[in-house]
């Protein structure tokens, strides 16, 4: 890091490593940033304790899991009260179809991310998991017919 508190360029390139391939070891970072393995370690741990790598994961290919419906789903609730909130949030975070949930700004509340198998179950989910307990007043499906553009990686000029 450099010395005004922001990340420098060996920073980046490790963070950008990682984005790409986060089983990557130090080693092989080493040869592609051009440190010595134990630098290379170092950093990338101190990345993790200073908070830049929330956490690794693998990214599983929806196909291979027989996951071949990928949608939106833009969601208005009843109200904002603590409970609506604490019932919906619970709901969701019970749900494994639903992959993210965010909360937004206009003339929705929420907008998610799900994966189905078919459209059958993505109306099976629909009707008999998402709207369900009535705090939900309205939903719009946008189902994804072709990907453009499918990545975790952040930007990283910002930093």
């Amino acid at each position: 890091m450099s010395s005004n508190g922001k990340l420098d360029g060996f920073d980046r390139k490790i963070l950008a490593c990682v984005q790409e391939n986060g089983g990557i070891g130090p080693s092989e970072l080493s040869t592609l940033i051009h440190l010595s393995p134990a630098q290379c370690s170092r950093r990338l741990q101190r990345l993790k304790d200073e908070g830049y790598v929330e956490k690794i994961a693998g990214i599983l290919a929806r196909p291979r899991l027989n996951l071949n419906v990928s949608s939106y789903i833009i969601v208005k609730i009843k109200d904002h009260g603590a409970d609506t909130e604490a019932r919906f949030k619970q709901l969701v975070d019970a749900l494994p179809e639903v992959t993210s949930c965010e909360y937004i700004a206009g003339d929705a509340d929420y907008i998610l991310r799900v994966v189905t198998r078919d459209l059958e179950s993505y109306s099976e989910f629909i009707s008999n998991k998402l709207m369900v307990g009535g705090d939900i007043v309205s939903i719009r499906s946008n189902i994804i017919l072709k990907g453009m553009k499918q990545t975790t990686a952040l930007p990283l000029d910002y930093c």
